[in-house]
């Protein structure tokens, strides 16, 4: 299986950098990992801006594999812990998922049309999340669930 991970931009938080730079290593060593960055959008003063919103949902739709099991990360998705995490990455790498595709939003999140193009939304939890947070605790999550299905020390 390969893992693809879809977001807007690329972190720009030196916190952020370091901690993917750090888990995307460790992951590609026991699975073939990409990061693609997406256009991020210009956005307007103020709030919730849509239209920079739909315009980096469909690039990251552009980029998916045709084919792939896509997984959107939205706060409104599947909520799951640790474990339910690695035994549900564990069980799609198992039954034969050839690309297993993320995609993160922005910071206004994804639009419906991702959500849509995405077999599986996923909640990291009840709290909005920056983009580049998100980031580092899916990588973290990743990270957690393959040691345990190669039997590999885990970092602490």
């Amino acid at each position: 299986m390969r893992l693809l991970v879809l977001a807007p931009g690329r972190p720009s938080h030196p916190g952020a950098v370091a901690w993917t730079e750090d888990l995307y290593g460790r992951i590609a060593r026991i699975l073939p990992l990409e990061r693609k960055s997406g256009r991020q959008a210009k956005r307007g003063p103020g709030g919730l801006d849509l239209s920079a919103k739909s315009k980096e949902s469909a690039a990251l739709i552009a980029m998916m594999p045709a084919g792939c099991h896509g997984v959107a990360l939205d706060v409104g998705g599947q909520v799951m812990d640790s474990d339910r995490f690695a035994a549900w990455l564990i069980a799609t790498a198992e039954t034969g998922c050839k690309h297993l595709c993320f995609l993160i939003g922005g910071p206004d999140g994804l639009d419906p049309a991702a959500r849509s193009a995405c077999r599986t939304t996923l909640s990291l939890g009840p709290m909005v999340l920056p983009h580049e947070m998100a980031e580092v605790v899916l990588a973290e999550q990743i990270y957690r669930a393959l040691t345990r299905w190669k039997n590999l020390p885990y970092h602490r």
